[in-house]
């Protein structure tokens, strides 16, 4: 702590340095200034806690120097010292905020107690001051507080007898008996064709819009944490104990949010609220929330609330598969599709959308897709194990867009490679490019097979009808072709030649290679090399 004596006589500050114990007090360093003008590039070159000064001194006052110190706005105590004992002195000395007024000769037992009192302040000063800075950070960092509470409740990563030791750890106001509303919201740009809002901007503009519609009611949103790709759930925690789910409900809140989201977002919202829960059975009611979400899939646009809501008794009979796998047998995919369409939006209307109703049409489509590629000979699962496909998977047990979406996709993409494999030199195009590539390491005919989603057998009788010649005599007189060309063209070892054709093997690659030419790899290169014999000829 730092002390800064003023004074135009110097004996004075030599008596104040010698008889006061400075270590006592707290002060760890002491200056001095003879002048209102010392004084003043004093403090502006060093932080100063504590000043003792004179009250009159030439070309300037201890008065007008703490004045100075007061419009500079510096935290600093001041014990002024003076020899007149007047009143206006004393008065003007508390009107600047000293902690005390001593005459001179100085009783340095009063000095050190104006000064311990003084580096009291000073000390409380800086408690206040690192309170408020620390409640400055708290209230700066609450919103990213609440949101990692929450999310870790909701994600289960916090056990049950945690909760509120977290809660405290992080000085969030919250008690056990306090009870919160989880509001659970998933978007769909079913308006659009691409993406144009991210998780970031939704959620920004969930936590404003939803703040503000609750502003005059006993509710405030704690926080909005993301769950997956558009979708999140809402906690809203209660001003006061009074208030009930119902108050939302009364004020239509979520309503006008809904009617928000479609006006200005231009997004289709599905949203559910729940029940009031303690913080130890939040997951439990979103879990709830999400089985609601699986018995109305078709309901976008509404509020469906927990407490009102009954499951619907649907059986998951598809009485249009018959007339779908027909259609499929023809290739009348527009047809089919339309079918498939309106067979979606029927229920739709009735709302009779569930999760078990799109899971089951999801069944019923990728069944018979992947049957009547079977009996094409193509590998559907191999054919839809791109990371797209899966996407599609996931997005069609979320509404009727994404089923009719999936089916669409689907029906595409097997139509199409039927197609393809019908050119049959485009498959076998394909079969020898690789073979042509990779023809120095061990090619399985499986591996072929799974390269254009055929079954081997087949894939072998289609290259076979379609080039002349079998899978493996190809591949061998393509390592044979290369065996000459290196045997002739260049010095290479005979067998660095047969591990760079694919054989390991050397007395195989000599048997196979005199198999196909008649003549042993050393015979070939003497009579094909140009400039003769090579000392590698071995």
């Amino acid at each position: 702590m730092n002390l800064l004596l003023v004074d135009d006589e110097e004996y004075v500050i030599e008596s104040i340095r010698k008889n006061v114990d400075w270590e006592k007090s707290g002060i760890t360093r002491v200056c001095t200034a003879f002048s209102m003008k010392q004084a003043q590039d004093a403090m502006d070159m060093m932080p100063v806690d504590v000043i003792i000064s004179d009250i009159v001194m030439p070309n300037g006052s201890g008065f007008d120097f703490v004045e100075w110190v007061r419009e500079k706005s510096y935290e600093v105590q001041v014990i002024f010292l003076t020899s007149y004992a007047e009143f206006d002195y004393a008065r003007r000395a508390i009107s600047l905020d000293s902690v005390d007024y001593l005459l001179k000769p100085i009783d340095f037992e009063k000095l050190e107690m104006a000064l311990g009192r003084a580096v009291k302040k000073v000390e409380e000063n800086r408690k206040y001051q690192d309170y408020q800075k620390a409640s400055w950070h708290w209230k700066r960092n609450l919103p990213l507080l609440q949101k990692d509470y929450w999310t870790e409740v909701l994600r289960g990563n916090i056990s049950v007898d945690m909760l509120q030791k977290e809660a405290e750890q992080r000085r969030l106001p919250y008690q056990e008996s306090w009870k919160f509303l989880p509001i659970s919201l998933i978007f769909y740009e079913g308006r659009y064709n691409q993406k144009i809002w991210d998780n970031k901007t939704l959620s920004f503009c969930v936590e404003n819009v939803l703040s503000e519609l609750l502003e005059k009611t006993e509710f405030q949103v704690e926080t909005v944490v993301s769950m997956e790709e558009s979708s999140f759930v809402v906690i809203c925690g209660r001003k006061t104990l009074k208030c009930t789910p119902d108050e939302i409900k009364k004020h239509e809140i979520m309503e006008r949010f809904v009617q928000w989201i479609s006006e200005k977002v231009h997004m289709d919202v599905w949203c559910g609220v729940g029940n009031m829960e303690s913080a130890e059975h939040i997951q439990e009611a979103v879990s709830l929330i999400g089985k609601m979400r699986d018995n109305s899939l078709s309901v976008w646009n509404r509020v469906l609330y927990l407490s009102d809501f009954e499951n619907p008794r649907i059986t998951c009979h598809n009485p249009e598969l018959g007339v779908w796998e027909a259609l499929l047998e023809q290739e009348k995919k527009d047809e089919l599709m339309e079918s498939i369409g309106q067979y979606l939006e029927d229920i739709s209307c009735r709302e009779m959308v569930t999760r078990e109703i799109l899971l089951s049409f999801q069944m019923d489509v990728t069944q018979m897709v992947y049957s009547w590629l079977a009996k094409k000979e193509i590998k559907a699962h191999l054919l839809f194990l791109a990371e797209e496909n899966e996407q599609y998977f996931q997005n069609s047990l979320r509404g009727v867009t994404g089923a009719k979406e999936y089916a669409d996709h689907l029906l595409t993409k097997a139509i199409q490679y039927r197609k393809y494999v019908d050119k049959t030199t485009s498959v076998t195009e394909k079969i020898c490019q690789y073979i042509d590539q990779h023809y120095k390491e061990e090619i399985r005919r499986d591996d072929l097979g799974e390269l254009v989603y055929l079954n081997t057998d087949y894939m072998s009788r289609m290259f076979k009808k379609e080039v002349g010649v079998s899978i493996s005599t190809y591949i061998l007189q393509k390592r044979v072709e290369e065996a000459k060309k290196l045997l002739s063209q260049s010095n290479l070892p005979i067998n660095t030649v047969s591990i760079y054709v694919g054989y390991s093997n050397f007395s195989y690659f000599t048997k196979m290679f005199k198999e196909n030419t008649g003549y042993s790899p050393l015979e070939y290169r003497r009579k094909n090399q140009l400039g003769g014999t090579s000392k590698n000829d071995r």
